[in-house]
């Protein structure tokens, strides 16, 4: 009695560690996916089961706030960031009337936001420095095509790979990722652009944010700040 006893305690040890499990998904736009179930008998057929339908796409909600016009004044920023428990000083120029804003939990960016909220500039050093800025792009487009749901309507509208030269007039490889998607009511305009400020790896990561209707201003948002961003020492 006792080995049957033993032996059912471990079968249910088992079942219970094969319905806790879980795979890892991608931390960018969605909360990690988890697969469960109940152990089947040995030998037992299983029960197909039907795909659960997805949510038909959003419908954005119009957004009436005036669109953000090129022409704006610019302010140099230095901070300090730490990347995979690194320490490093950027300074980079943004809007002279966007706020600072930190995330205790991603130590490695700072945002830079403007007075509604609706736009913004995310620094981030990236380290190790491992990939070209076209690397890390391509990778990116997987991770989001991976992570988003259809309701959300990602819409991947250009992809470039350019040599441009910065301030100090050196030439830096960038690579640039624009898109479109509907995380909540209404829809975001986004650029994701990979600088590397020396050499050829990517050690600097910065997306520009707003609405559609913003997209004029945001270039000249991402033009300055991809031309001034610098590590510090």
């Amino acid at each position: 009695m006792r080995r049957v006893l033993l032996v059912g305690a471990v079968l249910l040890a088992l079942a219970l560690g094969v319905a806790g499990g879980y795979y890892t998904g991608d931390r960018l736009e969605s909360p990690e996916p988890r697969a469960s179930g109940d152990a089947e008998p040995l030998g037992t057929p299983t029960t197909p089961t039907t795909p659960t339908p997805s949510l038909p796409v959003k419908t954005p909600k119009p957004d009436d706030t005036p669109k953000l016009q090129p022409g704006l004044v610019y302010q140099k920023h230095i901070f300090t960031v730490h990347p995979g428990g690194q320490t490093v000083q950027l300074s980079i120029k943004v809007p002279a009337d966007w706020q600072l804003t930190r995330q205790n939990d991603r130590p490695q960016e700072v945002k830079y936001l403007d007075p509604l909220h609706e736009r913004g500039v995310r620094v981030e050093a990236v380290r190790p420095v491992a990939k070209t800025p076209s690397e890390a792009r391509k990778q990116l487009v997987i991770d989001l095509q991976k992570s988003q749901p259809p309701e959300n309507d990602l819409k991947i509208l250009r992809q470039d790979d350019q040599q441009l030269v910065s301030d100090d007039g050196t030439a830096r490889p960038v690579s640039t990722l624009f898109y479109t998607y509907i995380p909540g009511d209404t829809r975001r305009y986004v650029m994701v652009r990979w600088v590397a400020t020396e050499g050829e790896l990517a050690d600097v990561a910065m997306s520009i944010t707003g609405l559609p209707q913003d997209t004029e201003g945001l270039l000249e948002v991402l033009a300055a700040a991809t031309k001034t961003v610098h590590e510090i020492g």
